[in-house]
């Protein structure tokens, strides 16, 4: 039976937004959903192991505080157990398992948009990827880099402002704390799209992220908009996914309060491995509502769709009857 394609490059308004990804997740859940276990999966259940032992860790420290447990006379030697060699694999380990989603969900897109439903398999997914992974990586260099320089630049000259004059030091943080509000869901859209351009353009790192700006353009508040819900979305059936974890975690924190076992139990870790991979899967489907409201701000800014779906017409006479244009 033939499925009916979705044109991804189709003007969108808010509503057509989430009602397009909802329709494309239903279409495409199997192969979908096999797509990310089999590709980004590995990488992702390293992260939540990583994550697991991360905080286990950090509750047997904390046990261990509560129960009076002294870690030496170097006040550092706390810090250090927190912020150790657990926690930086976790961040690697994190970051990987980031870049793989990202770059296995637009890689299913991408094949979507080309070849159609049904028409494509996990290994045809799994070689776009392969050959953007330079692309994906050089994105994620190069913009952590441009984003540290950036940011180190606003908290120096909000520490000189705060060393000069201390009042204006306050009033600089609460306009970076509500400017933040505003600019931060843009700009994550945009830092997750720009693979995506990566990938299909196929240009340079501040090409792809200045192409994201400028199909934006006109666009902001709609951004905003998509984004603060989407992420509540999926933040709130996260939540479920995590309901055993945090209970677990509640029980462990009353254990040792009334002088339990300092030691974290090999069960929370599973729990805890198990509840954070299905709660990181779920940004899979974030991915593609960033992915299908870029496409629509492409389409409205340079008309590449429609001029494909003219040169389309009497070039393709056995087209399906169940195509959506």
């Amino acid at each position: 039976m033939n499925q009916e394609k979705i044109n991804l490059r189709q003007v969108r308004d808010f509503g057509e937004t989430f009602n397009t990804s909802i329709k494309f997740i239903r279409q495409n859940f199997k192969l979908f959903m096999k797509s990310l276990v089999f590709i980004a999966g590995p990488f992702l259940l390293i992260s939540s192991i990583a994550g697991a032992f991360y905080q286990a860790s950090a509750i047997t420290m904390q046990s261990r505080l509560q129960s009076g447990i002294a870690y030496g006379n170097n006040p550092l030697d706390v810090i250090l157990e927190q912020f150790g060699w657990t926690y930086l694999i976790f961040i690697i380990a994190s970051i990987l398992a980031n870049l793989a989603l990202v770059g296995t969900v637009y890689s299913y897109m991408i094949n979507y948009s080309e070849k159609g439903p049904g028409q494509f398999t996990i290994n045809d997914v799994a070689n776009t990827l392969t050959k953007n992974i330079g692309g994906i990586l050089g994105v994620f260099f190069g913009l952590t880099i441009l984003l540290i320089i950036i940011i180190g630049l606003i908290v120096g000259v909000g520490v000189a402002i705060g060393l000069a004059v201390p009042g204006l030091g306050v009033l600089f943080l609460i306009a970076a704390f509500f400017g933040m509000l505003i600019l931060f869901p843009p700009l994550i859209w945009q830092l997750s799209v720009v693979y995506l351009v990566k990938m299909e353009e196929n240009t340079g790192i501040f090409e792809s992220y200045n192409k994201t700006k400028e199909v934006m353009r006109g666009e902001f508040w709609w951004t905003w908009l998509i984004v603060v819900c989407s992420s509540f979305g999926i933040g709130l059936i996260g939540m479920v996914f995590s309901i055993p974890q945090i209970a677990y975690q509640m029980v462990l924190t009353f254990s040792s309060l009334q002088g339990g076992e300092n030691e974290t139990s090999i069960p929370f870790i599973a729990v805890a491995t198990v509840c954070t991979f299905c709660t990181t899967l779920l940004y899979g489907f974030m991915y593609i509502i960033n992915g299908v409201h870029y496409y629509s701000l492409a389409e409205k800014n340079d008309g590449k769709g429609m001029m494909e779906r003219i040169n389309e017409i009497g070039a393709t006479p056995n087209t399906n009857v169940n195509q959506q244009y």
